[in-house]
C-alpha cells in the first residue's frame, strides 16, 4: 500500500519542521493563556491572532461535522468534555478545571495537529495523576515510531501505561497519519499488541494521541454537534504529538518546552 503521509525529500521535511515549529509556538502561547478567569473564547481569539501573526491557516476551522463545519480555530475541551470542544464566551476557567487545548495549522500545504492538557488551581491527586499519566503515555509511545516497528507497538505502550495507572482509554477515536491533509492512514489505536497493525516506514508522518478518563470511556455527542463528553461525567485528559518515523530514533516535532 502506498501511503500519502511518507515524506523523504529534504525540502518537504524542512517544510514539515517549519510548520510544526510555528504550530508549537502558537500552542505554547495558547497553553500559557489558559488561566483561572479567562474564557475558552479568549483562547480561540488568541489562536486567531497568532495565526495572523505567523501568516498561517488554522487547520480545524471549517472541517466537516455531523451538523455544521467546525467554526473555531482551536478545540477547548474541559473536564468531562474529552475532545472536539467548541470554545464559548460563557465557558470561564475556574480552579479545578482540566482543560484540553487541541490545535493545528496549515503551512506550505502541510497540516499540523497536537494537544496538551492543563490542570488549573486546586485539582485532586487523582486528577493530577490522570494528567501526568496521559502525558507519559504519549511521551513513551512516540519512542516506538522507528523503522521496523508497527502501529501496534505504539498502541501497546499507550494501552499499557494507561491501564497500569488504572485509567480507561477512549476507543472511539485514535491517532492517525497526517501530511497534506489532516487525517491520513494509518490509524493508531489507543490499544493493541506489539508487532500488529501497519509497518512503519521511514518518513511516515504521524499524530500519536490518547484520551484517558477517571471513569467511563464511553462518549456522548453534545447538541453543538462537536463536543464529546464522557457518558458518566468523569474527567479526562488528552495529549498528542506529531512525529516523523526514522531509522534509529523518531523525530518528535511538537515539543512545547
Amino acid at each position: 500500500m502506498k501511503y500519502r503521509n511518507v515524506f523523504t525529500r529534504l525540502d518537504e521535511i524542512e517544510n514539515i519542521k517549519e510548520a510544526t515549529k510555528i504550530s508549537s509556538l502558537i500552542l505554547r502561547s495558547l497553553r500559557d493563556a489558559v488561566k483561572i478567569g479567562a474564557s475558552a473564547e479568549d483562547i480561540h481569539l488568541l489562536a486567531e491572532d497568532e495565526c495572523k501573526k505567523y501568516d498561517v491557516v488554522p487547520s480545524f476551522k471549517g472541517v466537516s461535522g455531523p451538523i455544521t463545519p467546525f467554526p473555531k480555530s482551536v478545540c477547548i475541551s474541559i473536564n468531562e468534555e474529552i475532545l472536539h470542544g467548541l470554545p464559548k464566551k460563557t465557558t470561564v476557567f475556574k480552579s479545578g478545571d482540566i482543560v484540553k487545548v487541541d490545535f493545528g495549522i496549515v503551512y506550505k500545504g502541510f497540516y499540523t495537529d497536537h494537544c496538551v492538557t492543563v490542570g488549573l488551581g486546586d485539582i485532586s491527586k487523582d486528577e493530577e495523576r490522570l494528567i501526568n499519566t496521559a502525558k507519559l503515555c504519549v511521551d513513551e509511545a512516540v519512542k516506538e515510531a522507528i523503522v521496523g516497528n508497527s502501529t501496534g507497538d505504539i498502541s501497546y505502550v499507550l494501552e499499557n501505561i494507561a491501564s497500569l495507572g488504572g485509567f480507561k482509554f477512549i476507543t472511539a477515536y485514535c491517532g492517525h497519519g497526517i501530511g497534506k491533509s489532516l487525517h491520513e492512514s494509518p490509524e493508531i489505536l489507543s490499544w493493541g499488541e506489539r508487532k500488529s497493525g501497519t509497518k512503519l516506514i521511514e518518513g511516515m508522518l504521524l499524530c500519536i494521541e490518547n484520551q484517558i478518563t477517571l471513569g467511563s470511556n464511553k462518549l456522548v455527542l453534545q447538541s453543538d454537534g462537536w463536543t464529546l463528553n464522557t457518558q458518566d461525567g468523569s474527567k479526562g485528559a488528552m495529549f498528542e504529538h506529531m512525529v516523523l518515523v526514522a531509522k534509529n530514533a523518531p523525530i518528535i516535532l511538537t515539543l512545547l518546552d
